[in-house]
């Protein structure tokens, strides 16, 4: 490897910023994105995916995938609070993760179809939820290939910011698909779908001039808890005729586990944490305007 040029050492070694120097942010991000696939190895290696190992792989991956996307939603929120531009690397490598993770979920798919691309094509055209998928993993592939400096500086700022809306499209097809697939056990999709409706009503928040500071991320961590919440009690009343005040009492009951509104609660808590420890520790100073941040979504 030729370290002389920063440019090419940055673009083998993602954990180094664009001078060639080691990026903690990139580095964490790289970790995040990576650390799952270990477990997931170690179970194909031992043979540990119980009787339909495809389809399992296929759950796996797929989970992680929507777990990511929301992780890179997360940056634009963490960066608000903590007020560091610095941070937005992190974003694009989570995004691309996000792509990868959705690659590996959509092979275990077609292996588990013998790579058949007529039996792959009509299940996709006859299963809606697989059609969503398939919806999503396209607008997956169109935000990964754009990801590039080269295609920011090709599109334009304000054309890239636009085109990149297209990942709450891809978190809405992604619970869509998440929920269908599940079937009778909703609990994990329904979560996080609490996370998704948090962090995008932090981005209304600022939208609507609000300063995104520890107390309003709190805040409206628990107006997204509190709506899960309402929403899952809602629907085991439509479903099981369950009343409401019971379904509303088992999120308090932490013996059997924990029910979606507090994984809403708990990352918007997070966020607050960080935020207010970024301020006690790096308090904000008068001088110079910081530097632009790069482009969000």
């Amino acid at each position: 490897m030729d370290t002389a040029n920063p440019r090419k050492v940055s673009a083998f070694a993602l954990w180094r910023d664009r001078a060639g120097a080691f990026s903690a942010v990139r580095a964490f991000a790289l970790l995040l994105a990576c650390a799952p696939a270990v477990p997931l190895l170690l179970r194909i290696a031992t043979q540990d995916l119980g009787p339909r190992p495809l389809t399992e792989v296929s759950h796996v991956t797929g989970l992680w995938t929507i777990r990511l996307l929301a992780a890179t939603l997360a940056v634009t929120p963490l960066i608000a609070l903590t007020r560091k531009p610095r941070l937005a690397p992190a974003r694009r490598i989570l995004g691309v993760a996000v792509f990868v993770w959705m690659v590996a979920h959509f092979i275990a798919f077609v292996a588990d179809k013998m790579f058949d691309p007529v039996v792959v094509a009509r299940e996709i055209v006859l299963r809606v939820y697989l059609f969503i998928g398939f919806a999503a993993f396209l607008a997956l592939g169109v935000l990964a290939a754009t990801s590039t400096d080269a295609m920011v500086a090709r599109l334009g700022a304000a054309r890239w910011r636009r085109l990149h809306l297209l990942v709450y499209a891809v978190a809405l097809l992604g619970l869509a698909h998440f929920f269908m697939q599940s079937k009778q056990d909703v609990s994990e999709p329904t979560a996080l779908a609490g996370v998704f409706a948090m962090l995008g009503m932090m981005r209304l928040a600022r939208r609507a001039g609000f300063q995104l500071t520890p107390s309003v991320a709190l805040i409206v961590a628990v107006i997204a808890a509190s709506g899960t919440a309402l929403c899952e009690a809602g629907y085991f009343v439509w479903k099981f005729g369950a009343p409401i005040a019971t379904a509303l009492q088992a999120d308090f009951d932490f013996s059997y586990e924990i029910r979606p509104c507090w994984l809403p609660l708990a990352v918007g808590l997070a966020l607050a944490l960080v935020g207010l420890a970024s301020k006690v520790a790096w308090p904000e100073r008068v001088g110079p305007r910081a530097p632009k941040e790069a482009p969000s979504r």
